[in-house]
């Protein structure tokens, strides 16, 4: 059994070093990038501790134990203030939502700083500690899960509403690339829920041989291994960007108007001819970065009034509106000998999509065909 945990607390710090050194070599971090750099290495001094007390190496266990004890108190906080980074504003994000860290806190200050002392001088010093490491210490463990528990799925509620939100805003931006953040959140509620469980379990049970916590570890570093996989082979989530460059706030888009009551037929004339000038010539949707509030700049009007237009007098979206001419685009380049040897997600991406996930659920939906069978009969 010690070899088996040995395993996976190897791989398993191996795996979360790589997702570290992915997320550190990018340039010009964001903040969410460097939440996402805390929680990783949070996960990791969990499997270092996890690794040292199963190996019995006290140094490595003494100068990991407190990250690994305020985990659970910090990861909810850390997950809620990701999510607000990724579709929110970052000036003093971190200062508006400070008060959410303040349990974690005092948790370090007045208890794993303490049991710390006494683990060193191997007596307990502090009494206010003593009915914490002894058998009813695990009510208070599942009081820590039940907490987390808690902001995972307010967490979640809250991605969600940020996410249908964003959706009109953002032409590459598809259930493929928020299905890293949402499998972050569900994973870690089905992990923490297995600890809880299995905590419950124990303080049933009384008369179990062996650490239960273990279970919870080896269920970690799978999902941190699968973490790694989808975020680097699929979505590429642990290099954000799609969601970092935001030119619009949710807080524009609450403002976003539900008329055009106020605007004459003239204009909203005007405005059809002026954007169908723009896609013409500028070719604005080619930028895999495009969003709502650059194309709005090229017409020359406000994001909320684009998107209205769009809405209400073309009967489209700005997402169908801009994949709809990066569909043609690609048909062109199909039947021009000057792209024929160059493959057809080279080509995808010459035309403005960002991944060939997307490329190819976009293409069969506007055509009816996928690209490559398109390429054969065109």
């Amino acid at each position: 059994m010690k070899l088996v945990l040995d395993f996976f607390l190897i791989g398993g710090i191996i795996i979360t070093l790589l997702i570290l050194f992915l997320l550190k070599k990018t340039k010009n971090r964001e903040l969410s990038q460097n939440l996402l750099i805390v929680f990783f290495i949070t996960l990791l001094l969990v499997c270092v501790n996890a690794y040292a007390e199963l190996n019995e190496i006290p140094i490595l266990y003494v100068l990991s134990f407190t990250i690994d004890d305020i985990s659970v108190w910090l990861i909810g906080p850390l997950l809620l203030l990701y999510i607000k980074s990724l579709f929110l504003e970052n000036k003093e994000l971190i200062k508006r939502n400070k008060y959410h860290f303040t349990p974690v806190i005092f948790y370090f200050i007045f208890i794993s700083i303490p049991i710390l002392i006494s683990i060193l001088i191997d007596k307990t010093i502090f009494n206010y500690l003593k009915p914490l490491l002894g058998y009813g210490g695990s009510f208070f463990v599942n009081i820590r899960d039940t907490y987390l528990i808690i902001y995972l799925i307010f967490s979640l509620r809250l991605f969600s509403k940020y996410r249908k939100a964003m959706k009109s805003n953002y032409s590459n931006l598809t259930n493929s690339n928020f299905g890293w953040i949402r499998h972050l959140l569900i994973g870690s509620l089905i992990i923490i829920s297995i600890d809880l469980t299995t905590g419950i379990y124990e303080q049933i049970s009384r008369d179990l041989s062996w650490n239960t916590g273990y279970i919870t570890v080896i269920f970690m570093i799978i999902f941190i291994v699968y973490l790694g996989y989808y975020g680097v082979n699929q979505s590429k989530i642990l290099l954000p960007d799609f969601l970092i460059n935001n030119d619009v706030s949710i807080k524009n888009q609450k403002e976003k108007s539900n008329n055009l009551s106020n605007v004459n037929t003239t204009e909203l004339q005007e405005l059809k001819v002026k954007l169908e000038k723009v896609l013409l010539e500028k070719k604005p949707y080619l930028d895999e970065d495009l969003t709502l509030s650059k194309l709005a700049q090229f017409v020359d009007v406000s994001d909320k009034k684009l998107s209205t237009f769009l809405n209400q007098y073309l009967n489209t979206t700005f997402y169908d509106l801009i994949n709809e001419h990066r569909v043609e685009a690609v048909k062109e380049k199909l039947k021009s000998d000057k792209f024929e040897n160059i493959t057809l997600l080279g080509i995808a991406y010459e035309s403005g999509f960002k991944s060939k996930t997307s490329f190819n659920r976009i293409f069969k939906k506007e055509t009816g065909f996928s690209p490559s069978e398109y390429k054969k009969i065109c």
